[in-house]
């Protein structure tokens, strides 16, 4: 290695990335889920259409005084601390070495998902943080033989169901690791079972939510995450990749070799990182044949992954390894800076290979928002209410008017939380606003069922700075007369 592993360096380079990454949340516009989530925190509750409800309480905490970028995308940046001390309490107690624990560490904070999935806030962010929280109590009760930690672990577990229904998934790698090591003499005590029962006495909230609204947020996820199109392999191949980006192509393949060394070990530590990782990462290949995961469904996994791939190179010291484990260290660190580098300063010069890759850039969806919403002020001329077809859009424009124009969704669009609060009453018969992105239908908007009169309005070109082509483009009908009859739902 080029740099000593021990906690001087990882706090230097630790440090350094988390000051980048507060940089680029408060320079980079919301990305439209950031938004959606927003609105949960300005509407509290115990659960939503897509999701548990925990983003939206750490969005309210950390916007209480201001509701800049930054302020919403704080928890991303905590969360980041938070388990990368996880990581190194973790990984010094298993194998003594701070060593381990400091490329595990720099490992966890160079992957892409880590630049990129804790930047974003999103249900990912919470679910990162108790996930890695689970991971390190139960190995506080493997490690220590004490039972007051099962209590801990099950209010864990709760508040990780509270950020993300996948983190159901947590319970079969503690049984299985139950099973396969002396560690089952705790099935035959009451321990075990009551952290379960606090574990969903924690998550009941979100339980009598969907109860009282037809367990719409437990049969979405159901549908979105294992409904398909039949079973194709070429999906398991598509899932794969996405993983080899979000932790970087050599970190992956080092990992993958890291899983399978950890399939033959006795250590205890080992065996841990391998049923609280492996378990994870196949069962959404598995799920993958009928319908593609997405690559940050399984991404919490990972976090057990920087520290077996920590361990699998450094455990017995030899040039090679130190060798392998910098290539790999530096190729996961080189794609976040040019993803991110490219994010805020748009270095990729995708426009020169093709219009369709500059306009199919990822990244677009962080600029624009602003400046639409500033249009569509200037043309409201007073109007408060837009209907749009698609409810980031929406989100995205309450957020970036802070309101002033309240935006919906039309029945053309997925149900999600904007469908279920409905209009706003005092709107009907006013003056309103029906947009939708150009391209994004094949038809015409439906947007005369909703106003007494309409009268099309210039397209809106939306831009990326420095850039001569619309990276987004909006139709836009000015409505009089709002008629709610059409209001999704009645």
């Amino acid at each position: 290695m080029a740099f000593p592993l021990n906690k001087s360096t990882t706090i230097a380079i630790t440090g350094l990335l988390i000051a980048w990454k507060l940089y680029l949340s408060a320079t980079l516009q919301l990305h439209p889920d950031e938004a959606y989530y927003w609105l949960w925190a300005r509407h509290l509750d115990w659960g939503y259409f897509d999701h548990a409800p925990m983003i939206g309480y750490l969005i309210r905490a950390t916007t209480v005084f201001a509701d800049s970028e930054g302020w919403v995308r704080l928890s991303g940046t905590l969360a980041t601390l938070t388990i990368s001390v996880l990581i190194w309490r973790l990984a010094v107690q298993m194998f003594h070495s701070t060593e381990v624990a400091s490329a595990s560490v720099l490992l966890f904070n160079a992957f892409p998902m880590t630049a990129l999935g804790l930047l974003i806030v999103t249900p990912d962010v919470p679910v990162f943080v108790f996930w890695t929280l689970s991971v390190y109590l139960f190995w506080q009760i493997v490690q220590t033989g004490q039972a007051r930690w099962w209590y801990a672990l099950g209010l864990s577990v709760g508040l990780a169901l509270l950020s993300k229904y996948t983190a159901v998934l947590l319970l079969p790698c503690v049984f299985l690791y139950l099973l396969a090591t002396q560690e089952r003499r705790w099935l035959k005590t009451l321990h075990p079972y009551l952290a379960l029962l606090l574990a969903v006495l924690v998550f009941m909230p979100v339980v009598y939510w969907n109860s009282q609204h037809e367990w719409i947020s437990f049969r979405y996820q159901l549908g979105h995450g294992l409904k398909g199109d039949g079973y194709a392999l070429e999906r398991v191949g598509e899932y794969l990749a996405g993983q080899a980006f979000i932790v970087g192509p050599l970190a992956w393949g080092v990992g993958l070799c890291a899983l399978a060394v950890a399939l033959f070990q006795k250590d205890k530590a080992v065996r841990w990182l391998l049923l609280s990782t492996l378990p994870v990462l196949a069962f959404f290949a598995l799920s993958s044949l009928k319908k593609t995961a997405a690559p940050n469904w399984p991404a919490f996994a990972n976090v057990g992954l920087s520290v077996l791939i920590a361990w699998y190179l450094l455990q017995k010291p030899a040039r090679w390894s130190h060798a392998l484990f910098g290539g790999a260290f530096a190729v996961s660190l080189l794609i976040s800076l040019i993803v991110t580098l490219h994010a805020r300063f748009g270095v990729l010069p995708l426009a020169t290979f093709s219009p369709e890759a500059a306009q199919a850039d990822a990244t677009n969806a962080l600029y624009g928002w602003r400046e639409l919403t500033q249009e569509l002020e200037h043309r409201s001329a007073g109007a408060r209410l837009v209907i749009t077809s698609d409810h980031q859009l929406s989100a995205a424009i309450r957020y970036y008017s802070r309101e002033r124009l309240i935006a919906v969704t039309d029945h053309t669009t997925r149900p999600s939380s904007l469908s279920q609060w409905g209009w706003p009453a005092e709107q009907e018969g006013r003056d309103g606003l029906y947009l939708w992105a150009a391209g994004h239908r094949t038809w015409v908007s439906p947007y005369e069922e909703f106003f007494a009169e309409t009268t099309k309005a210039p397209p809106i070109p939306v831009f990326r700075p420095g850039h001569a082509t619309p990276i987004r483009t909006y139709n836009l009908v000015i409505g009089h007369g709002a008629n709610f009859a059409a209001e999704p739902g009645r």
